[in-house]
């Protein structure tokens, strides 16, 4: 279940999904959605809150991330 998926600047297409939960965690994300998705900011909820990861695109957990928001905008779409 994720909620609250909003366009936060139509002009670089940026897409901020503030709370997506997925079989790795929970994340809060923002995205640039302008050709291709590409995850630009990510949080995951642990037990002393949001902390920032830093974004390494060849990891198994960015993949698994961004297909989730994939799949997250593609059902927000519908």
């Amino acid at each position: 279940m994720s909620i609250n998926t909003q366009s936060t600047n139509s002009k670089t297409n940026l897409t901020n999904i503030s709370r997506l939960h997925t079989a790795i965690g929970t994340f809060r994300v923002l995205a640039n959605n302008e050709n291709s998705l590409v995850l630009v900011n990510v949080e995951i909820l642990s037990t002393d809150g949001w902390e920032a990861l830093v974004i390494e695109t060849n990891t198994h957990w960015y993949q698994t991330l961004l297909t989730a928001c994939e799949q997250h905008l593609r059902e927000q779409s519908t």
